[in-house]
């Protein structure tokens, strides 16, 4: 099974916010984070970036195209999200994005304060890696 945390922030938000937004929501939802996603426009966050390195767990960027696809599928709806990033769950879809063609969220959305945690599990033994982009590769 692979396991991703999709996640959303605001502008700026530090690495220990999103360090705890994680593993809040891996003790709320029984699981082990495997690795992180988020869409385009979060890509070079340093929050982000410095979250994933501390965590060890790599960060793909889930193509916007990618985004689009799995929207339907997910369960929660910000106008804002859909304004600024496309679709109207970052987390949720970003998680969707880079687990795999067969993936599904484990819940609605988890805020904790300024960040939004997603998990997505997929039992597929092996993930599309065309679906998202880890970062610093390129697109």
């Amino acid at each position: 099974m692979v396991t991703v945390a999709g996640i959303g922030c605001r502008k700026g938000t530090g690495s220990d916010a999103i360090i705890a937004a994680v593993r809040a929501a891996e003790l709320a939802f029984g699981v082990t984070v495997e690795c992180l996603a988020t869409a385009p426009l979060k890509a070079e966050e340093a929050g982000l970036v410095e979250a994933a390195k501390r965590l060890s767990l790599p960060l793909e960027i889930a193509s916007q195209e990618r985004l689009e696809a799995v929207a339907s599928k997910t369960m929660t709806f910000s106008q804002a999200s859909l304004d600024h990033a496309g679709t109207p769950s970052v987390s949720e879809a970003a998680a969707l994005a880079a687990a795999g063609e067969n993936a599904r969220l484990v819940a609605a959305r988890l805020v904790v304060g300024d960040v939004t945690v997603a998990i997505a599990t997929t039992s597929d033994a092996s993930r599309d890696r065309e679906r998202a982009i880890e970062h610093g590769e390129q697109q």
